[in-house]
């Protein structure tokens, strides 16, 4: 490390332990990718991604698991099937709803968000994730509503 690079951390290291905060990482960052079936991955991005105890969850739209199909029905039916496919990523990384601190929701009517918000309050335990909520002209596959998360284990 040469000393402008030191001179530079230098700071940021002192006032991180004051502040009590553990660690900074120097060494490689390991990522394991989550999926809902097994097999490689054939999207141009992984489903989810595990570094460390953070797994940075991919926008999920209403896919059966099992099938690798579409469900195209209600809002409701669609936030349901997408939250339960969130689970199932969080429990293969340990993991399970109560975990989830973050979730960025797409969707393309906000005359239907009470029908999603319902959902959420029922399927997310108590506190709820932070939440961004955005109306989009449109999603893939025609999908009514997409969910985006992050869960700290």
């Amino acid at each position: 490390m040469s000393t402008k690079t030191r001179n530079f951390w230098l700071p940021i290291l002192l006032l991180s332990s004051i502040m009590g905060i553990a660690s900074l990482s120097w060494g490689t960052t390991t990522k394991k990718v989550i999926s809902l079936r097994e097999g490689p991955v054939t999207s141009p991005f992984s489903p989810a991604l595990l570094v460390g105890n953070t797994l940075y969850i991919s926008g999920q739209l209403a896919i059966d698991p099992e099938s690798g199909k579409f469900i195209d029905g209600s809002m409701a039916q669609q936030a349901e099937r997408i939250i339960k496919n969130i689970e199932l990523l969080l429990k293969k990384a340990g993991m399970d709803l109560s975990h989830v601190v973050q979730t960025t929701v797409f969707i393309t009517d906000f005359n239907e968000f009470g029908e999603f918000n319902q959902v959420y309050k029922k399927m997310f335990p108590q506190p709820a994730p932070t939440r961004a909520t955005v109306q989009v002209v449109r999603l893939a596959r025609g999908a009514k509503i997409e969910i985006a998360a992050v869960a700290v284990k």
